[in-house]
């Protein structure tokens, strides 16, 4: 696991204007429906930014152990979709 140091420089290289409305990646219920195609990738990106954060979560001990579980089941689905 990342510590506190790897995951801020991670988030603060992050172009997170991107995933906000008028960003390339950003996305929309619409979008979704109308090209799923398109939408994954974009979805992926964004997980894969904030994806050290949840693993941090998933594993604090001052969560509740099924926030933690959780998390740990989020991450490995979205993980299954965005190798």
């Amino acid at each position: 696991m990342a510590n506190f140091q790897d995951i801020d420089e991670h988030i603060e290289s992050a172009d997170l204007s991107e995933f906000a409305p008028g960003g390339k990646k950003h996305v929309t219920a619409s979008m979704a429906t109308a090209n799923p195609e398109l939408v994954v990738p974009r979805i992926c990106s964004i997980y894969r930014t904030v994806r050290p954060i949840l693993v941090a979560l998933s594993t604090f001990p001052l969560i509740p152990p099924k926030w933690r579980e959780a998390l740990k089941v989020f991450i490995s689905v979205m993980d299954q979709l965005c190798p």
